[in-house]
């Protein structure tokens, strides 16, 4: 299986195309929502502008809704996007999550928004006087979005050399936060919440137990692109074979609702020891 490197090379491709059309991706601190007066008033934020921004924003081309803003969070339709908190400086529509992201706007009265995409695309929108509109935000994402329902247990059993060797895997959801950014079709940012996974593995030799560990995404930091593994879950481990210098399996990190993972091998010897490998040798 592959190891992650398409998912480098579509990840540099965004990275390019974001530079090339001079949107800024500043620090999350500089989006903060707990900015004192001082800060704030440095920050030079246009409150006009975020008042003139308030209300439910159609496209006008298709008068699809795209989002709602109110008050300082931006609120998107459907149920698996987050609010994000928002500001306006100096003529851009800074959007903030895991990254912050600017957006330069062009025209922001009467009604009328219109902004520059990260494609560097004009895009146009006018403020929705539909009052059906707002349902499209009666189910608004509340909480993170967990990949099991509950814990999820594996076990495998094999011979070997005249042993017999049971493993066993059980991934368990945990409350720890992953954050997934993306853009709409109008290329604004928007951001789901996923629940990572624990992964309990433990290796036995006949009742003999050999091996035993809880692992995260972050035991796989070594192996794994650190921008990659900031949005990735561990979501999967599979036992995948067992020769002469051990138990081998197989962990999965993968961002949410996308194909692109990173596949690591972990190998447990029979001294019960562990450790990571981009390739089974």
């Amino acid at each position: 299986m592959q190891s992650g490197c398409v998912t480098r090379k579509l990840m540099n491709k965004i990275f390019n195309l974001l530079l090339g059309v001079g949107v800024v991706v500043a620090a999350l601190s500089a989006c903060s929502q707990s900015v004192d007066k001082a800060t704030d008033t440095m920050s030079h934020e246009n409150v006009q502008m975020k008042q003139a921004l308030q209300g439910i924003w159609a496209d006008d081309g298709s008068d699809a809704v795209q989002f709602s803003a109110e008050g300082d969070s931006l609120y998107y339709p459907g149920d698996e996007s987050r609010p994000l908190y928002f500001k306006i400086v100096d003529g851009q529509l800074l959007i903030c999550g895991a990254d912050t992201v600017s957006y330069e706007i062009v025209h922001l009265e009467n009604g009328k928004f219109w902004y520059h995409s990260i494609t560097g695309e004009l895009i146009k929108l006018h403020r929705s006087e539909y009052e059906l509109d707002s349902i499209e935000f009666v189910k608004a994402m509340q909480e993170p979005i967990a990949l099991y329902d509950g814990v999820v247990k594996k076990d495998s059993v094999i011979m070997f050399d005249g042993h017999r060797y049971h493993g066993y895997v059980y991934i368990n959801p945990s409350t720890m936060k992953v954050y997934k950014s993306s853009y709409n079709e109008n290329g604004m940012k928007i951001e789901q919440v996923f629940y990572d996974n624990v992964i309990h593995l433990c290796v036995y030799e006949g009742k003999q137990s050999l091996f035993a560990r809880d692992f995260t995404k972050k035991d796989f930091e070594s192996m794994v692109d650190a921008n990659f593994l900031k949005s990735a879950v561990l979501s999967d481990m599979d036992f995948i074979d067992v020769d002469n210098d051990g138990y081998w399996y197989e962990a999965s990190l993968c961002i949410p609702d996308e194909a692109s993972c990173y596949q690591v091998y972990i190998l447990v010897s029979s001294e019960g020891q562990w450790s990571l490998h981009k390739d089974k040798s």
